[in-house]
This record gives C-alpha cells, sequence and structure tokens, in this order.
C-alpha cells in the first residue's frame, strides 16, 4: 500500500495536468508576443514575412546568403553555390541554400520540399505568436460579419434607420479581419521602422542589416542592397527557370527534344 507521504511525493513530481499547461503555454505565448512587440527583435526573414508574407521573406534570405557570400547571381536570372556549407544564417536560409542544386531560378528553390516546409512553420509560427492572423480567420469572420447583420435584420423587421448602422457595423467588424497583420504585427513594423531608419540609406551593411533593410524597407532598399542579385540573379522577378535559360541560349547548341528530356528528368528543380 502507499504511503500518504508517498502519494505526496509522487504527485509533487508528475507532469502538470493539461489545463496547467494550456494556461502556461498561453501566458508564455503572450509573453513571448510582448517582447517581440515592445522589445526582443525578430530576425530579418521573420520581420520580411510579417511585412510581405512568403515571396518577401525568400528575396530577404537570397539577400542574405548572397552578402554572405554564398551565392552568385549569373546575369541572366539564375543564382548557383559560390561558398562552402552555410553555418551561420537561419534554417530558411539553409534551406534555400541546399536547395540551390546547379545554377537555377530563385523560384525553382521554392519547389523544393523543405523549402515549402521551412516557409509553412515561419507563417505558423508568427501566426502563433500573434503577428499574422490564419488565413482561415480572414474568410471565416468576414463572412460571418457580412451575412449575420443583414439575415438579423431581416428576421426582427427593424425599420431602415435602425437596420442600416447594424450592418454598417459588421462591414466595419469584417473589414477588421480582412488584413494579414494582426495590430500586434503592425505595431511591430513601425517601432523597428523608426529604430532603424538610418538602414534605408546605409552603406556597407552587414549581412544580417541589409536583410533587416530590405525587409523594413520593401523593394527600393532590396535593389540596392542585393546588387547584381536583383536583376542578374532573378530575385526581382522570380528569375529565368532553368529549361527557358538553356532553350533561349545559343552557347548549348542544338539540343534535341530527347536531350532536352532527359536532361529535365534528371534536374530534381525542374518543375516540366
Amino acid at each position: 500500500m502507499v504511503s500518504a507521504n508517498s502519494r505526496w511525493l509522487v504527485s509533487r513530481h508528475l507532469p502538470v495536468t493539461r489545463a496547467q499547461y494550456g494556461r502556461t503555454a498561453g501566458v508564455a505565448r503572450r509573453q513571448h508576443t510582448a517582447d517581440m512587440d515592445g522589445g526582443k527583435s525578430p530576425t530579418p526573414i521573420e520581420v520580411a514575412q510579417v511585412a510581405g508574407g512568403g515571396r518577401a521573406a525568400t528575396r530577404v534570405a537570397f539577400i542574405m546568403l548572397y552578402r554572405r557570400k554564398l551565392v552568385t547571381p549569373d546575369g541572366r536570372g539564375r543564382l548557383t553555390r559560390s561558398g562552402g556549407a552555410n553555418r551561420t544564417g537561419g534554417s530558411l536560409e539553409r534551406a534555400l541554400f541546399n536547395g540551390l542544386l546547379g545554377t537555377v531560378a530563385p523560384a525553382e528553390v521554392l519547389l523544393q520540399p523543405k523549402v515549402r516546409r521551412e516557409l509553412t512553420d515561419l507563417r505558423q509560427r508568427l501566426e502563433g505568436d500573434g503577428l499574422l492572423r490564419p488565413w482561415w480567420a480572414r474568410i471565416a469572420f468576414p463572412l460571418v460579419l457580412l451575412t449575420l447583420p443583414p439575415y438579423a435584420v431581416a428576421r426582427t423587421g427593424l425599420p431602415p434607420l435602425a437596420a442600416i448602422p447594424v450592418v454598417l457595423a459588421g462591414v466595419a467588424a469584417a473589414a477588421f479581419f480582412v488584413p494579414r497583420r494582426r495590430p500586434a504585427g503592425a505595431r511591430l513594423l513601425r517601432r523597428l521602422r523608426a529604430e532603424h531608419a538610418a538602414l534605408a540609406t546605409a552603406e556597407d551593411l552587414d549581412p544580417d542589416e541589409a536583410g533587416l533593410a530590405a525587409a523594413l524597407f520593401g523593394r527600393r532598399v532590396m535593389a540596392a542592397v542585393a546588387g547584381p542579385a536583383w536583376l542578374g540573379g532573378g530575385l526581382a522577378g522570380g528569375g529565368r527557370w532553368s529549361r527557358e535559360a538553356r532553350q533561349n541560349s545559343a552557347t548549348y547548341g542544338q539540343w534535341t527534344a530527347e536531350a532536352m528530356g532527359q536532361i529535365d528528368h534528371q534536374n530534381p528543380t525542374s518543375p516540366f
């Protein structure tokens, strides 16, 4: 028989209950959001995801790889590796670097499953931090708020002077849920842009500073900090895909359809 003291000792060291864990996780999540919004600086790639979504995040990651001298533009809208293993960047940078199999367009690398998983994890992490709004909330809440007030007005038979404000209130509430960024995400961007305004015109930036400048101030600063990689490396518009570059280049000679098909079959980055 287990004594009362033994039961007390066991209960002291048992894992927390589900309810206790939920409360603890909620407090930690709110504290982490408050840190990012009020003091703790997020990474440049996280800032880019909040500011412009997955495309902006991948552009910033490629810019940081270029500034680390790990990728080189070929001048025709594609990138290639130019350094050893990437041990300094974040997980998305490493995934993009590992996805550069040969000389390929930046858009081709996004087809790699590892890159797609990293982008999904990044978005879900920022949604959990309260900086981004999930896609389903941007659809479900506006839909309910746009349909429920008119239905309620029609069912109750309110006069027009009372019905119009109710419907307009529903429209205004629906518009609140449409933006991808939550208020905390918008506050974070405003704070960082005010704190790092000098980055928009600064020179000789290190890779992290260049990435943060590109994430905060958009395509104009991206073009400046990316240098030749912006146009020559295909960061501006996704680049020239491998098959397109082969077909339009006279340096490859007269390729037969069988040879081109075999190359496409051996090239894991080609979508064809």
